[in-house]
């Protein structure tokens, strides 16, 4: 009788521990926010703070493994990687000075408690007033640009990554649900590439990371699952070399 009672409270014992250990695992930990906070309008030939805020949850993390700002210029191919420094509550910054006026991009690339982040920001370069002059004066002398001008004008503009975002709607809860995406940069599919899809119930903090499929012609896809009726956003990191840049979108699932 007492061999049984002995092995009643071992039972019970191990079952409180391996109900304790899936509450563990279940819980999982917050995701790293990666904020871009330098000023999106700076002086050429100013010496300008480059800082990005890393947060989780309420908790300001000031041990990243690595922070790092990819900066380019608009139209360019040239990147340049710098490695940030942690200065307080979270705060991690470097200093640059910018030699030409323009549209430039700056990267975060954020590794911290096993999690990474790469949160993009368009920042404006104002030039000084010889050279806005010496662009005005090659403007007027090109007052009716040829066709061929005008097309290199929109290519410029076009050199980032265009998503074209397809899904099969209606989208119903629990029913598995094709998600697609074609890649291009300009008129070229972008082929060989690292794409992921990150996945979130509105005024959810858990995300889920999916990657996609190549198909072909820049064709990117997979199947997904989603648990509930509601809004959920979607949002498709791409990553190929120099290319590092992600959208945004929402479906409705009934």
């Amino acid at each position: 009788m007492k061999k049984l009672i002995i092995l009643l409270f071992t039972l019970l014992f191990l079952s409180a521990c391996s109900n304790e250990e899936m509450k563990q695992q279940e819980k999982a930990p917050e995701l790293i926010e990666v904020t871009i906070t330098t000023s999106e309008k700076i002086k050429v030939q100013e010496e300008t703070t480059i800082e990005a805020s890393v947060v989780q949850g309420k908790e300001k993390v000031t041990d990243a493994d690595e922070v790092k700002f990819e900066i380019w210029k608009a139209g360019q191919d040239d990147h340049e990687m710098v490695e940030a420094k942690h200065q307080k509550d979270g705060i991690y910054s470097t200093k640059k000075t910018f030699t030409e006026g323009g549209n430039y991009y700056i990267v975060a690339h954020t590794t911290a408690r096993r999690m990474h982040s790469m949160p993009k920001k368009e920042i404006t370069v104002e030039a000084e007033e010889a050279e806005k002059q010496a662009e005005g004066t090659e403007h007027s002398h090109d007052d009716h640009p040829s066709e061929g001008s005008e097309h290199e004008h929109a290519d410029h503009h076009n050199s980032e990554v265009d998503f074209d975002f397809h899904v099969h709607e209606p989208i119903k809860n629990n029913q598995k649900t094709e998600l697609s995406v074609h890649l291009n940069q300009g008129s070229e599919p972008i082929t060989g590439a690292t794409v992921r899809f990150e996945i979130w119930g509105e005024n959810q903090s858990k995300h889920e990371f999916i990657s996609a499929v190549e198909g072909d012609n820049g064709a990117y896809s997979l199947t997904n699952t989603f648990p509930s009726s509601g809004t959920f956003n979607v949002k498709i990191h791409v990553e190929k070399g120099n290319i590092h840049d992600h959208t945004e979108k929402t479906v409705n699932v009934n």
